[in-house]
């Protein structure tokens, strides 16, 4: 695309699309697409966009935009990255460049977040005054589109536009403008928004960087709660750091982000300082830390600290210490012959000291014996008949076939249709595609193909009209049809005009 706008400090990707569609005159949301990325399904996404190569190609080389700048400048990427492993730190930056299909939004958390999104596209009205002066038009930044973030650093409170985050037309880019984003009085923010804001607005301004993994989280956390004193000895005391988060952000703010902190053992505050086996989202990060930090605190300085810790608290092997060396060699003898007398179970029951004393000093090697000595189950009885649901799946099909297959004003015949026209759920076979055979050698026999469809609905439209009288031209059967010349399909323009030229040349 010629003359694609480079990105404003700050702006989204998707901030950028919409711009592109203003300045070539573009109305038509697929034929930006079209224009953009050649494909006409991408799904417009405000906060993780997929097929950053293809935007970073619309740029001369010299002004070096690539994949990860554009990742880490012009989209939410930053507050993320940080947070999770480095191996998918990575995968996402490759699916950002291509397509991920929702797989960044479910690896990085966002699909199943606690933290739920704005339901609408968030502006402040004298940041938007400040872009017009600037650079003569209005653009969708970063920092306003962030949960927990509801505040301008340097005006005050943020306000929903008149736009979706996920419109019913998910392919169209909505640009800033005063239509969308009307003048507001100015607001004053909350303060724990506006600390918020300070955080993640870190987060954005920080340069590409190896992730910590989730040991090195795991020892900061506990290492943090120990220095608050909030501990037992070596065991933290979770009743002193839900008093002093709900202190410092109250209960009534953190309800309000969806952050809600009670006694529960699945209670997400408790789970960040236990040892990590999942990442957190930013939000969870900056509350859980502003409490046990100075005032000046910055997350990027903590990110440092994390990653500086060496070792990680990985398992690693255990080796005796010299004084227990020589107990080392009886106990393994006497538990030995304890699981091969009485097998794994009980001998794990009847020894419970003999079982801690070895986990705790000779680790690699009661779990290699325990191995060694572990029952193998034996498989479960099949409780379903796969084949006989299989062959009375096809029989049901078979009948939708038959009373649909001369209705030419049925939908398409699809599989998702013929899926969906069964009396018990589809689910089992798209779970379980190995155990219906027949289902799927029906579906592959029997769907109904794109050219397949355009026939029949051009066939349908040709027996609505009455000959010689109403002879209807191309365009008219293309749009009594739904379909259009550039959806057409080479097979069907063909059909098309066989059928219009045998009509021009006899009367009916």
């Amino acid at each position: 695309m010629l003359n694609f706008p480079r990105p404003y400090p700050d702006e989204l990707i998707y901030s950028v699309i919409a711009r592109a569609g203003i300045h070539h005159g573009i109305t038509s949301p697929k034929m930006l697409l079209d224009e953009v990325f050649d494909d006409r399904k991408i799904i417009a996404t405000v906060d993780l966009p997929n097929h950053l190569a293809n935007i970073a190609r619309q740029y001369p080389e010299t002004l070096g935009y690539s994949t990860e700048s554009l990742a880490y400048q012009h989209t939410l990427f930053p507050v993320y990255a940080p947070f999770t492993t480095e191996n998918r730190r990575l995968n996402c930056l490759n699916w950002m460049a291509s397509s991920s299909q929702g797989a960044i939004h479910l690896a990085l958390g966002v699909a199943a977040s606690r933290i739920k999104q704005e339901r609408c596209m968030c502006y402040c009205p004298e940041c938007l005054d400040e872009q017009k002066k600037t650079y003569g038009e209005y653009y969708w930044a970063r920092q306003w589109q962030l949960a927990g973030a509801n505040c301008c650093i340097k005006h005050g409170k943020l306000h929903a536009a008149k736009s979706l985050r996920h419109e019913y037309h998910r392919h169209q880019f909505f640009p800033a403008s005063p239509e969308l984003c009307p003048a507001v009085k100015k607001q004053k923010g909350k303060e724990q928004d506006r600390k918020v804001a300070i955080q993640t607005g870190l987060l954005l301004s920080s340069l590409p960087a190896e992730s910590a993994s989730f040991e090195q989280w795991s020892h900061f956390y506990k290492r943090l709660a120990l220095q608050a004193g909030c501990n037992r000895g070596q065991q933290i005391r979770y009743e002193s750091i839900r008093e002093r988060v709900c202190q410092y952000w109250t209960m009534g703010w953190l309800n309000a982000q969806g952050l809600h902190v009670s006694d529960d053992q699945s209670c997400w505050l408790r789970g960040i300082f236990r040892k990590h086996r999942k990442s957190f989202s930013y939000l969870e990060h900056i509350v859980a830390l502003a409490p046990f930090l100075p005032d000046d605190w910055r997350i990027t300085d903590a990110i440092t600290q994390v990653k500086a810790i060496q070792p990680p608290m990985g398992q690693c092997e255990q080796l005796p210490p010299e004084g227990q060396a020589e107990a080392i060699q009886p106990k393994r003898r006497e538990w030995h012959a304890l699981v091969d007398k009485h097998g794994l179970k009980v001998a794990r029951n009847g020894n419970g000291a003999l079982y801690a004393w070895l986990y705790r000093h000779d680790q690699i090697w009661l779990l290699d014996i325990n191995h060694q000595y572990r029952q193998k189950r034996p498989p479960a009885p099949q409780k379903i008949d796969w084949h006989r649901r299989d062959k009375s799946t096809v029989r049901e099909l078979i009948i939708i076939r038959d009373k649909y297959e001369l209705l030419l004003d049925s939908p398409r015949w699809s599989k998702s249709w013929y899926l969906s026209k069964l009396q018990k759920s589809a689910a089992s076979i798209e779970k379980n595609p190995d155990k219906y055979p027949l289902v799927h050698q029906f579906l592959h026999r029997y769907c109904e193909q794109t050219t397949d469809y355009q026939i029949r609905r051009i066939t349908r439209s040709l027996l609505s009209c009455q000959y010689p009288a109403d002879r209807p031209e191309r365009w008219q059967l293309l749009r009594m049809s739904g379909l259009s010349d550039e959806r057409i399909t080479p097979i069907t323009n063909r059909f098309l005009q066989e059928v219009l030229k045998y009509h021009a040349g006899n009367t009916i």
